[in-house]
């Protein structure tokens, strides 16, 4: 399949390059799954974090490229990295073919775009999508008619059914050989004119590019670039308001307006009363847009997104684990033991490429869980109003409202959280949110907490865990807060969501939607996760001895060695020399936080002790497949069971439940109680919250926010973690060394309001740019 980018060496190895545009939620979506399939590409756009999608469609000999650009409200200004993406795609590219599809239940608002599409001077044709919400709304649809108003084909469709497909495949047949570029707006005299003179004196050759930037400049979405044309613009505009009276932008505006009411007028014919879907659409709004109401319905909606994503993901979590270990791991390596090759080579590849590449599959069902059931809220016509029910709490942040859904996702896991943040069009906004979600618990720290919190909190381990949740929230907010106030300072800018009407979602379309999502996680941040993966393997086994780098035992492996280094910077908040394995725990954490307690099981029991090769020799992959299968049945029981336990805190009230469910072994917790005071653990599990996220995290971070943002986030929620964790344990043993513990106090304060400081004049440097804020967002 070929990759379409902005630029006019786009989709080379296609014949015609076919374009999907339209409002948001107008079923853009579900069309390109229709016309494309599995054939799909998901990526970003170059220089931006905008989604890109596209795909391959072979209709009778031409070979097309469907790219379906983000949807928008207008090309003209206002809507931020997708509004320019998609302008400058159009604008940029020799497109063969616009699909401009409308929602006809909601036409006069969908023809604005429609009236700023002609202006581009590309063929094109109209979808007339969910006509089937029109008729339950009592409209009769005259395509014909707004077909020759237009001078542009009309298909009328309702995508999610699979029905007009055909029409629409033999329409965009014809429309390719005939090029039907339709009739644009006719603006007052006074406008024409001005355009005309402007387009004059533009040096742009694209026509089409060229008008669009003249209509820019007098509505006063761009400025003018050199003096000449600012001297000419601003005695175009004098000369308008001296003919008309008007400012040049509302004549723009109101004629566009009015020209999409009379193309809407005349499509829609009044047959009938709103029916029983209307009404439905009217009572559930009046629940969910409720003022009171609103909130806690959310609250609702995204605990079910929680418990199904995550305690619905751990059905299959043991099954995807044990069986990419039985094969990638021990059937690889006993398969490398019988072609011969050396045994440190076989544990490299098996042990390490095989382990990473488990890691990677074991996130698979909760993620995947995760990216199908937004895609189906999405679908619905749900989250368009989650995000105004919650725009005016998260407003007083400073964020807008759709940054809540991001936030409670990171309950499960970071990395979908992260990605999630792209429903926000506001680059400000993004990367505030991006930022905040290092700090939510995610699942993999929950096994972490258990297994302190069965040693140290045996009879309020409930308590602490959710102290440690709701710890997380308000760092994240804190963050976010402090930000706002200092490095990107800032209002939340309003955002402006059509309200769908409430539908069934396709279960095509959300699969797909689902499907593109996950791939971009196993390919993209995947390949992070197996990496960092392959290192943590190798560290335990190798160490540095007299005769220079050679295999040895845990104790004077190269892990040992630098954990050992690291416990004087980690002494101030409790651990003393001897715990380095605890260290070691943390490092392992910077790959992903599942492995902390695999780690410590490794090293508290000496597991290296045995014969590392005996699982490759004679490997029971037979018996290991047939256990993970035996582990859905009985996952899914659990599951159900603890449906009103998401969090699994009725665990602590068993020892032996905490036990199974931290997945740490007797040895180890005996060595956490060894190696640790109550004070102490607790310290230690807010650094485990707070510091460096895992390895997708900081993949996801990198390719959300680019390089800059990711290494602030990695630097301050280490050092918010290291300095949170040591007050922490110099206040609760104050008693024993006050001036000791008052210096570190002190100290920390002291370095977190310098931090300020440099925020705030990071800020005040960067207010005279803000297209940095944008640059930075899309990095």
């Amino acid at each position: 399949m070929s990759a379409c980018h902005a630029n006019t060496t786009a989709c080379a190895t296609s014949d015609k390059i076919v374009v999907l545009a339209g409002n948001p939620n107008c079923g853009k979506t579900t069309v390109f799954n229709l016309l494309t399939g599995a054939h799909q590409q998901v990526g970003n756009w170059p220089g931006v974090t905008v989604e890109k999608r596209s795909g391959n469609l072979q209709l009778g000999a031409d070979k097309m490229a469907i790219v379906d650009l983000p949807g928008v409200y207008s090309l003209m200004g206002g809507g931020g990295e997708d509004q320019r993406v998609a302008r400058d795609f159009l604008l940029d590219t020799p497109v063969n073919l616009i699909i401009n599809i409308v929602d006809a239940s909601n036409l006069e608002r969908h023809l604005v775009l429609t009236a700023e599409l002609l202006e581009t001077g590309h063929p094109m044709l109209l979808l007339m999508n969910m006509t089937d919400e029109a008729t339950a709304r009592g409209w009769k649809l005259r395509c014909a008619d707004l077909e020759k108003a237009l001078g542009i084909p009309v298909v009328p469709m309702v995508a999610r059914k699979n029905q007009g497909k055909e029409q629409l495949l033999q329409s965009m047949t014809r429309a390719l050989q005939q090029r039907p570029q339709g009739q644009q707006v006719k603006y007052p005299l006074p406008v024409e004119e001005a355009l005309q003179t402007l387009a004059n004196t533009l040096s742009d050759q694209n026509a089409g590019r060229t008008r669009i930037a003249a209509l820019r400049l007098l509505e006063g979405a761009t400025e003018a670039e050199t003096r000449q044309t600012q001297t000419l613009l601003k005695s175009l505009r004098e000369q308008i308001q001296a003919i008309s009276g008007e400012d040049p932008a509302d004549l723009i505006m109101d004629r566009r307006f009015s020209w999409a009411q009379e193309m809407a007028a005349l499509t829609l014919q009044r047959t009938g009363k709103a029916g029983l879907r209307e009404s439905i659409n009217h009572h559930l709004d009046r629940i969910v847009l409720n003022d009171w109401l609103g909130v806690p319905v959310f609250l609702l909606v995204l605990y079910l997104v929680f418990v199904v994503s995550f305690s619905g993901g751990n059905i299959f979590l043991d099954f995807f684990d044990q069986a990419s270990a039985a094969l990638l791991i021990h059937g690889v390596g006993h398969l490398l033991l019988i072609a011969g090759l050396p045994e440190w080579l076989v544990a490299v590849i098996a042990g390490g490429v095989g382990g990473g590449l488990n890691l990677v599959i074991s996130f698979i069902p909760p993620i995947a869980l995760t990216f199908l059931f937004l895609a189906f809220l999405d679908d619905s016509g749900y989250m368009a109003r989650a995000a105004y029910a919650m725009d005016r709490l998260m407003r007083r942040l400073g964020l807008p409202g759709n940054a809540l859904v991001p936030m409670v996702i990171g309950f499960g896991c970071n990395v979908p959280a992260i990605m999630g943040a792209r429903i926000i069009e506001d680059p400000r906004g993004r990367i505030l949110t991006v930022l905040m979600q290092p700090f939510m618990s995610c699942s993999a720290r929950l096994t972490i907490y258990m297994a302190f919190a069965v040693v140290f909190f045996r009879s309020n381990g409930g308590q602490v865990v959710f102290a440690l949740y709701v710890l997380g929230i308000l760092v994240a907010l804190l963050t976010a807060w402090l930000l706002g106030k200092t490095a990107l300072r800032g209002e939340a800018m309003p955002f402006v969501m059509e309200l769908p009407p409430y539908r069934l979602p396709s279960f095509r379309s959300v699969v797909l939607q689902s499907w593109q999502r996950l791939r971009v996680f196993l390919f993209r941040v995947g390949k992070v996760i197996a990496v960092i993966g392959l290192v943590l393997f190798i560290l335990p086994g190798i160490g540095w001895t007299n005769q220079g780098l050679r295999s040895t035992d845990i104790d004077h492996s190269l892990l040992a060695q630098g954990s050992q280094a690291l416990v004087p910077i980690f002494a101030p908040m409790g651990i003393q020399k001897d715990n380095w394995p605890a260290v070691s725990g943390l490092i392992a954490g910077a790959a992903a936080k599942e492995i902390v307690i695999g780690t410590l099981n490794g090293i508290y029991q000496r597991q290296n002790a045995a014969d590392l090769m005996a699982d490759y020799r004679h490997p029971d992959i037979t018996g290991q497949l047939e256990d993970a299968l035996h582990s859905i049945p009985a996952n899914a029981l659990t599951f159900f069971r603890t449906l009103d336990d998401p969090l699994g805190l009725a665990a602590m009230g068993s020892t032996s439940a905490t036990e199974q469910a931290s997945g740490a072994e007797s040895a180890t917790l005996r060595a956490i109680a060894a190696g640790f005071t109550p004070l102490s653990a607790f310290a230690y599990l807010v650094f485990v919250l707070l510091y460096v996220p895992c390895a997708s995290t900081m993949g996801a971070l990198r390719r959300e926010v680019g390089w800059g943002w990711m290494g602030f986030s990695l630097l301050y929620g280490t050092g918010l973690a290291w300095g949170s964790s040591t007050m922490i344990y110099q206040i609760g043993t104050m008693a024993l060394h006050p001036a000791s513990s008052l210096a570190w106090i002190f100290g920390i304060l002291g370095t977190f309001g310098l931090l300020v400081l440099a925020l705030r004049m990071y800020g005040r440097r960067h207010d005279a740019h803000p297209a940095r804020l944008r640059k930075q967002a899309a990095l």
